[in-house]
């Protein structure tokens, strides 16, 4: 099912995971490089830039291929419709080439991936009267493309394939439109819940940046279901309702939502020592406190922003209270993954008692104490 060499791909995980490792002063240098010259690894780059600038190359590429095509095309009188297609069957060919010659997260095949997926997408809108193709589309190549190719970005396409079908279907097919919020907050608690069940699974491993995304989009989509704004700009959309001099039926009640779901990330975090979850969390309580000063200015600017200082000041050393002893998970104490001087102290130390050590063996081995030498044990009968 993985267009990639499995060997390869589990070695490059690994040998990212040294340089990791390095960069937090664990390992050394000679360690990085005999386990770089142990494993053999796919053709991939971790820097951003290098990256972005294959994906750059890959892209003109394809457009180039684009561009030839339409010129055959229109030199041929054929039909256009079916160019997206062919299009898309391009870059999937190209896509596994890039693949058998082991390129992984790459940046060219990175262009490919995308590009291909945009331009069925797209054709299939453009063919089609209504947007349920695409979306369907959007389910079963999101899905089939972060499977294969073990892909990020094709996986939220599928995601948000799901989110869009739903929401499409309740607004244009049911009276019931008006729950929508809560049909998407049920998505993100069943989301939720199918991520911690598979997780930790074991033949998941390769897909540990797909699972990360998943919960990271799991929540979000679980507080912008309940957000003041966007449910009220969703009601205005589809009900063709003002709500500049009324105000919204049983807006109170996203408003408590709105704050409350924030505040279940960050204690839940906190009880739970999830990193992510505990940034999103207080990411989305600063949000609710934006939307809420969008609509009720209730101080002045200056007097909110006092206030929200003693606020925060307040929390946080409520929260360093809290987490001050921990030693594992989140905790106030120094992070042991950063290079710093402590760890530089104990390499030291180290390397220091190791050569203690190593001159004790070397004084041992050339002063014999057996048989009455030199020691003057006087068991052999000599000085």
């Amino acid at each position: 099912m993985i267009a990639y060499n499995k060997t390869l791909l589990e070695n490059t995980f690994l040998v990212e995971e040294a340089i990791d490792l390095k960069k937090s002063g664990f390992i050394l240098d000679e360690n990085l490089n005999s386990i770089k010259q142990q494993l053999s690894t796919l053709k991939t780059s971790r820097n951003i830039f290098v990256r972005a600038g294959f994906f750059l190359l890959g892209a003109l590429l394809y457009l180039s291929i684009i561009g030839l095509l339409f010129l055959i095309i229109m030199n041929s009188s054929s039909d256009f419709e079916t160019i997206g297609f062919v299009v898309s069957i391009i870059g999937i060919a190209i896509l596994e080439l890039l693949c058998n010659q082991n390129y992984f997260r790459h940046g060219l095949d990175d262009a490919f991936i995308i590009g291909a997926q945009l331009s069925f997408y797209s054709t299939i809108v453009a063919d089609s009267d209504s947007p349920i193709g695409a979306f369907i589309s959007m389910i079963i190549i999101g899905l089939a493309f972060a499977i294969r190719y073990v892909n990020t970005l094709s996986f939220l396409v599928f995601l948000s394939g799901i989110v869009f079908l739903i929401s499409f279907l309740l607004i244009e097919y049911t009276e019931i439109s008006a729950i929508l919020p809560f049909i998407l907050l049920a998505i993100a608690i069943g989301f939720y819940y199918i991520h911690q069940k598979f997780k930790d699974h074991q033949k998941l491993y390769f897909y540990e940046d797909v699972s990360e995304w998943f919960f990271i989009s799991t929540l979000f989509l679980g507080y912008v279901s309940v957000n003041y704004f966007v449910v009220r700009t969703l009601s205005e959309e589809l009900l063709s309702a003002d709500y500049s001099k009324t105000a919204m039926p049983f807006g109170w009640m996203f408003y408590i939502l709105m704050f409350a779901v924030p505040l279940v990330y960050i204690v839940y975090s906190l009880k739970t020592k999830n990193r992510t979850m505990l940034y999103i969390g207080g990411l989305t309580f600063a949000l609710s406190i934006v939307t809420f000063r969008y609509y009720h200015s209730v101080l002045p600017a200056e007097w909110a922003l006092i206030l929200s200082g003693l606020g925060i000041f307040s929390f946080v050393y409520f929260v360093i209270q809290k987490i001050k002893t921990n030693e594992t998970g989140i905790t106030f104490q120094h992070d042991r993954t950063n290079d710093t001087a402590m760890l530089n102290n104990i390499e030291a130390l180290i390397v220091n008692s190791q050569d203690i050590k190593h001159a004790e063996e070397t004084q041992q081995s050339t002063m014999p104490f057996g048989g009455g030498g030199f020691s003057g044990g006087g068991s052999g009968g000599s000085f």
